[in-house]
C-alpha cells in the first residue's frame, strides 16, 4: 500500500512539472495547434455631412449669380451705348445724302471754340440776292441737378454782299450747293461788335428765330422754320469750358420771284 501511494504522489508529481513546463515563458507550442489569423476590417470614406455639401453648393452658385447679373448689364450698357452712336451715324448719314434725294442747300461746319464764343455758316445766295449767315453761341452752365448743360443762342441775318464785306463775312459767301467745314469760330468780343454793327446797319435785315435752347451735352438743338433749318449739337472737350460743336444749315431752294 505504501508503494502504491508512492506512485500516486509520483503520477501528480509528474503532472504538476508538464502542466509547469507547458505553461511556463518561452515554452514551446505544438506545431498542431490551430492558431485563427486577424481579421482585416475595411474602413470607408469619410462623408462630410450633407448640410455642410448643400451650404458650400449654394455659395458657389450665388457667387456666380452676381457675377453673371454683372456680365449682363455691362452687355447691355455696352449695346446701348453702340445703338445711341448708330442712331446718330444714321441720322448724320441721312443730313449728308438729303440734298441728293431733296432740292436743299446745306453747309456743315464742326470746330473745338470756348464757351461763349460763336460759330458761323451759310453765305448761300438767297431768290432776292442776299446771303442767309446763321450764329449760334453754345454757353456751358451748371444745370439745377449739378450737372453741366449748354445753352445756346442764335443769331439769323440776309444781308447783301456789302453789308457781308462790311462785317468780314465775305469769305463765307458762296455759290455751292453743299459745303463742308464751311464755317468761322468769333470770340466773344469779335462777335458782340459785329452784333453791334449789323444791327445799326440801314436795310440790315434779320431773320425771325426761337429763344434760346437749352440742351445736354451731345444732344442737339434745332430751328426748323418754312426759310431754314438750324441744328446745333454741343459736346464737351478735354478743356474745362471747352466745347467740340457741330453746326449744319440747311435751306430749301426757291424760284427767284
Amino acid at each position: 500500500m505504501f508503494r502504491k501511494f508512492l506512485s500516486y504522489v509520483g503520477a501528480g508529481v509528474s503532472g504538476a512539472l508538464v502542466v509547469y513546463l507547458t505553461m511556463r515563458p518561452g515554452a514551446g507550442v505544438r506545431e498542431d495547434v490551430a492558431v485563427e489569423p486577424v481579421r482585416a476590417v475595411a474602413v470607408g470614406p469619410v462623408v462630410m455631412p450633407v448640410a455642410g455639401i448643400v451650404q458650400e453648393e449654394l455659395a458657389r452658385l450665388a457667387k456666380e449669380k452676381v457675377k453673371l447679373e454683372t456680365q449682363l448689364i455691362e452687355a447691355r450698357t455696352e449695346l446701348a451705348a453702340r445703338e445711341a452712336v448708330l442712331a446718330k451715324t444714321k441720322e448724320a448719314l441721312e443730313e449728308v445724302r438729303r440734298p441728293m434725294t431733296e432740292d436743299v442747300l446745306s453747309s456743315s461746319l464742326r470746330a473745338e471754340m470756348k464757351s461763349g464764343e460763336a460759330i458761323v455758316t451759310g453765305g448761300y445766295r438767297l431768290p432776292d440776292g442776299k446771303r442767309l449767315y446763321a450764329f449760334a453761341t453754345p454757353v456751358l452752365e451748371q444745370g439745377a441737378d449739378g450737372g453741366h448743360q449748354v445753352k445756346i443762342g442764335f443769331q439769323m441775318f440776309r444781308l447783301t454782299d456789302e453789308q457781308g464785306e462790311s462785317v468780314g463775312l465775305g469769305a463765307l459767301s458762296t455759290n455751292a450747293a453743299n459745303t463742308l467745314q464751311h464755317g468761322e469760330v468769333w470770340i466773344a468780343d469779335e462777335y458782340s461788335e459785329v452784333i453791334r454793327k449789323l444791327r445799326s446797319t440801314p436795310g440790315m435785315e434779320g431773320a425771325n428765330v426761337s429763344p434760346d435752347l437749352t440742351v445736354q451735352p451731345g444732344g442737339s438743338g434745332v430751328i426748323d422754320t418754312e426759310d431754314f433749318k438750324l441744328k446745333v449739337t454741343p459736346e464737351r472737350s478735354d478743356a474745362s469750358d471747352g466745347l467740340n460743336v457741330e453746326l449744319r444749315l440747311e435751306q430749301p431752294v426757291k424760284p427767284a420771284p
